[in-house]
């Protein structure tokens, strides 16, 4: 079995007969489903691939073989971690690579959006259809934002996925980066004078 294959199922698994409770930073909570699309044949997705001198990571091609995209840890409110159907991916990246968008400027897939970010394959990584999937080639960035301000991953799809899931759609990447929720004892004496608002202040 796969990595993916192994991820996806514990995943399934979790959720197989009821929607479970999650909770992120910031207090973000709720009760999540996951649902998943069904598969690709091998020849269905080279049928959809434009002829050029990209090809998909066997990793994420191997993840179309087993569903054509999902949507994980869907509460209430949020659909925190989707990823796109393959027509829908191939069409949405085309559109901002258009001489406007987003994309005009380099070579990427939009493959699916991590709450407010989405996420990118550097097509630059991908001409090695035989090696590609062991190359860092996941990149992230918010559509508001510029590709200068996309943040490189150094994984690869399988790689993202099981940390993604394993972090329930949050930013993972930023954990150990992450200033806003550094516990700061400062002048405090005693545990009991820690409250939520010590808790989440900014560590200067």
């Amino acid at each position: 079995m796969k990595p993916i294959e192994r991820t996806l199922t514990l995943l399934k698994q979790m959720f197989k007969d009821e929607p479970r409770f999650i909770m992120g930073r910031y207090g973000r909570n709720g009760w999540a489903t996951c649902s998943f699309n069904k598969p690709l044949t091998s020849q269905e997705i080279e049928s959809c691939l434009p002829e050029d001198n990209f090809s998909l990571p066997k990793d994420y091609k191997h993840f179309l073989t087993l569903h054509d995209g999902c949507g994980l840890f869907r509460t209430e409110s949020d659909l925190i971690l989707e990823l796109f159907p393959l027509k829908e991916m191939l069409e949405m990246s085309e559109e901002h690579h258009s001489e406007d968008g987003l994309l005009s400027e380099g070579n990427f897939w939009i493959i699916g959006q991590i709450d407010e970010d989405w996420i990118l394959i550097d097509k630059n990584q991908c001409m090695d259809a035989e090696g590609s999937f062991k190359k860092p080639y996941i990149t992230v960035v918010h559509p508001s934002d510029g590709l200068d301000m996309a943040v490189p991953l150094n994984l690869n799809f399988e790689c993202f996925l099981e940390r993604a899931i394993i972090a329930q759609g949050d930013y993972f990447w930023e954990w150990s980066e992450d200033t806003e929720l550094t516990v700061t004892y400062c002048d405090t004496l005693t545990y009991e004078e820690i409250d939520e608002t010590l808790y989440l202040e900014d560590k200067k």
